[in-house]
């Protein structure tokens, strides 16, 4: 998934400025201290942060394929790191703040986790959750809205056993968080459905990845024919749930 993630799940300028927007009341200044891009991947967002932070950014990945190939990018005012959320290389309330993209899916221990956040992020500081904070029975939050579940229809089935909003914001509200802003931000993905097959197609999500072979190849199938239908192209727009939490907590 490394060597195809960057054409599977890349975004474009309009979408990195949209994200920019977004991101940056709450980053802090570069006295406040480093900014974070926990479970960085390919680092696609890494080298985004730094512009957007003016400042350092670490990019923790735990693993060394994906964090190869954010080295490699050698983006200035990042750093890669191989680490996990629940053992952070990271000194004491040194964290101004923490972007975490479709990450805590991945999280194998949220509450050490959410221990080590608390650790390192400094009173004031932020995380910055881009994702879905699905309700407890797995449905999407409202207004948040994703094209790849219209045709792979298992992959929505998978993303509703991931860790809800409930526990999520119950494992870090102890830990010392505290919400200060919940929205959706609309975001280009793609800029035809032409455009998100030969994207999808790459299989670099790990909803896709868990999938049956048959099943990926028939919702493949359907958005081939839509694409072959769609006369002018246009982009395709999709919301994802945006979230901010304060680290409250002095002690």
């Amino acid at each position: 998934m490394a060597d195809a993630y960057d054409a599977g799940r890349g975004l474009g300028p309009e979408a990195f400025a949209t994200w920019g927007e977004a991101a940056r009341p709450w980053l802090g200044t570069p006295a406040e201290g480093t900014v974070v891009d926990l479970g960085a991947g390919t680092g696609r967002f890494s080298g985004e942060l730094a512009r957007w932070a003016g400042g350092q950014v670490v990019a923790v990945e735990p693993t060394e394929a994906m964090a190869a190939h954010a080295r490699a990018k050698h983006q200035p005012g990042v750093r890669v790191v191989r680490a996990r959320a629940e053992s952070l290389p990271l000194a004491d309330r040194s964290v101004r703040a923490v972007w975490m993209s479709q990450v805590l899916h991945h999280v194998d221990d949220l509450p050490a986790a959410a221990r080590e956040l608390a650790r390192v992020v400094r009173p004031g500081g932020h995380l910055l959750l881009r994702g879905e904070l699905r309700d407890d029975d797995g449905r999407p939050q409202s207004g948040v809205t994703l094209t790849i579940y219209r045709y792979f229809p298992e992959a929505d089935r998978l993303a509703r056993t991931f860790p809800g909003r409930t526990l999520l914001l119950g494992t870090l509200g102890p830990a010392g968080f505290a919400v200060v802003r919940e929205t959706e931000v609309a975001q280009q993905v793609a800029a035809s459905l032409q455009a998100m097959h030969d994207r999808l197609a790459t299989r670099a999500d790990s909803t896709l990845a868990a999938m049956d072979d048959d099943a990926f190849a028939a919702g493949l199938a359907r958005l081939a024919r839509d694409a072959a239908a769609e006369g002018p192209p246009r982009p395709i727009i999709d919301r994802l749930g945006f979230a901010v939490l304060e680290r409250v907590v002095s002690g």
